[in-house]
């Protein structure tokens, strides 16, 4: 009986690989198996993929717009990266979708950040900007029939949705539609989001995130980017949610400088999740850091390049701040 159900089974698994409606739907493990890919296709590796959801949230004033902003311009420049991570552009092209800053707002954006980046207009050709949302779905479908893109951005995503956030079944549906737009035109799509009030006192998570878990389980990537708690022109970006990511990838920020021209640049540090919470109880857990710190004989210098900080007069103030309670 036994040997009958393995050539029953058998059989069966032959005949459904060969069946013309089963290869229509379908793939087998067979064909993966022997068409190995051994790493995820990025266009900022290796962070963005190639194709799918992603967002970056955070808190007002972080400079999101900024980022993705930046992004687009270097990746259809031509620019071999991009704070640190290579680009690798297929088609050299991207859609902007602004719902919150009008083309005149726009105009002067970029005309600030290309102060530093210096791009020949002719080179932003592939950057497409789109203010009217109204049937955006089916736009944007139609736009990339035309022409295929690398990123589309979109900012913002409670700008284009009208449902009830918190309704998971309904915010799951809706970023479904972009999904499969993502999968059909073999492009990435990123929203811009936005942390829920005073999140930016507490530690990165995904919880931080405005609306129901339903947005976060649609991404494949969920960055935040937040404010320094010490120095105005840093900024943190925060890998919350990396579904092809190592996990010593979402334990520490990648430090980043923000210039007075709101574009980015890559500092070479990272400073671990816990020393980014702006609360009495956090500058508390980086003083006894430094205690331990002072245990092993490091330098205040060493200290500060250890926890992310620029200089040591950080570590200076928090000794200050905590020397004469401890006493």
């Amino acid at each position: 009986m036994e040997a009958t159900n393995n050539m029953i089974n058998n059989n069966s698994s032959v005949n459904l690989a060969k069946n013309s409606v089963w290869q229509q739907y379908g793939i087998t493990g067979e064909q993966l198996l022997n068409n190995p890919i051994k790493e995820i296709p990025c266009i900022l590796t290796p962070i963005f993929q190639q194709v799918g959801l992603a967002c970056i949230a955070g808190s007002s004033d972080t400079g999101k717009s900024s980022f993705l902003r930046n992004l687009c311009m270097n990746v259809v420049s031509g620019k071999k990266d991009f704070v640190g991570f290579s680009i690798n552009a297929i088609h050299r092209r991207a859609i902007y979708v602004s719902s919150e800053d009008d083309e005149q707002a726009i105009n002067y954006l970029i005309q600030k950040q290309n102060s530093d980046l210096d791009i020949s207009p002719s080179d932003l050709q592939g950057l497409i900007y789109i203010f009217d949302t109204e049937n955006l779905l089916k736009k944007l479908d139609r736009m990339l029939e035309e022409q295929p893109v690398d990123i589309v951005c979109i900012d913002a995503f409670g700008d284009i949705y009208s449902g009830g956030m918190n309704d998971n079944n309904q915010v799951r549906n809706f970023l479904n539609q972009y999904s499969q737009l993502a999968q059909k035109h073999k492009c990435l799509v990123i929203f811009l989001h936005h942390n829920g009030k005073r999140t930016e006192n507490q530690a990165p998570s995904k919880n931080n995130l405005i609306g129901s878990q339903g947005f976060e389980a649609k991404m494949r990537l969920v960055l935040d980017l937040r404010c320094d708690t010490v120095e105005a022109n840093i900024r943190h970006l925060c890998i919350l949610k990396g579904n092809y990511l190592a996990s010593d990838a979402k334990n520490e920020s990648y430090k980043l400088r923000f210039t007075e021209n709101m574009t980015f640049e890559d500092t070479g540090d990272r400073v671990a999740f816990e020393f980014l919470k702006k609360t009495d109880d956090d500058d508390r857990l980086k003083y006894e850091q430094i205690l331990e710190y002072q245990k092993e004989g490091l330098t205040q210098d060493e200290m500060a390049k250890k926890m992310g900080f620029a200089n040591r007069s950080s570590i200076s103030r928090l000794i200050k701040k905590f020397k004469g309670l401890s006493q």
